[in-house]
């Protein structure tokens, strides 16, 4: 059974972790499948948008702990199945098409970093979202950079530090999640729609529009000033090259 599934439509690429019976815990044949596919959908010109969501129970239930039983004895072995999940985590922000995670049922430790490593998220109303690790003995480690950067920090270190699990509601409180949907079936749905929007844009603009984003987004003023005075040379100057009249619609261009 392959552990993930890809769907094409319309210029969106749908991506479904496909472990239902381990609620779509992380193990490296996954890892490895999400990776190769985000890094081929990244050279992709017929992808204009990604979907990601689990086939089953739940979104993702985390790290497939199953597959650590040895790592005390060897380091090598741990060191390089961290350097994936590392790599997978990296990959989102390098892509430049938008990624938007349906997320349903569970969404635990390297699961929830997963669904914030998306550009968005739509959560199901009985999302069980959070940071067990602690409970566990270990420590959420490479899924706080993420964390990190979308919360403040007192919510941030609650979550890492007492395990809270939040509902897809208290996700949309809190900032973390863009849309809320009753039923678990209309998530999916509801991520479609939104990258079904984006598949519409010129992907150069969305890939310039992404770039700059997070490129601001870790800036000073000064610095994300400069950004995005190159990115507006750069984007008039493809303008011109492509014949794209800039001021139709009544839009300033900025």
């Amino acid at each position: 059974m392959n552990s993930l599934i890809k769907q094409e439509q319309a210029g969106v690429w749908i991506l479904g972790m496909n472990r239902p019976d381990k609620h779509n815990a992380l193990d490296t044949s996954l890892t490895l499948a999400l990776l190769e596919t985000l890094r081929e959908a990244r050279e992709s010109a017929r992808c204009r948008a990604i979907v990601l969501h689990g086939i089953g129970p739940s979104f993702c239930a985390g790290a497939d702990t199953s597959e650590f039983k040895g790592f005390e004895e060897g380091r090598e072995r741990a060191a390089h199945r961290a350097a994936q999940t590392t790599a997978l985590h990296e990959v989102f922000n390098l892509l430049p098409q938008p990624v938007v995670a349906a997320v349903h049922g569970n969404a635990l430790g390297g699961g929830a970093g997963l669904a914030l490593a998306c550009d968005l998220l739509v959560a199901a109303e009985t999302t069980r979202f959070g940071y067990p690790e602690l409970r566990h003995g270990i420590c959420p480690a490479i899924v706080m950079g993420n964390l990190t950067r979308q919360l403040g920090r007192k919510q941030a270190f609650e979550l890492v530090s007492t395990g809270r699990i939040l509902s897809g509601g208290e996700l949309h409180a809190w900032g973390l999640a863009n849309q809320v949907v009753l039923h678990p079936d209309a998530c999916l749905q509801a991520a479609m729609a939104l990258a079904e929007r984006w598949a519409e844009f010129s992907a150069p603009a969305m890939a310039a529009t992404k770039r700059l984003f997070y490129r601001c987004a870790d800036a000073t003023l000064a610095e994300a000033l400069q950004c995005g005075l190159d990115t507006n040379i750069m984007m008039r100057s493809f303008s011109r090259e492509q014949g794209v009249n800039t001021r139709s619609s009544g839009d300033a261009s900025s």
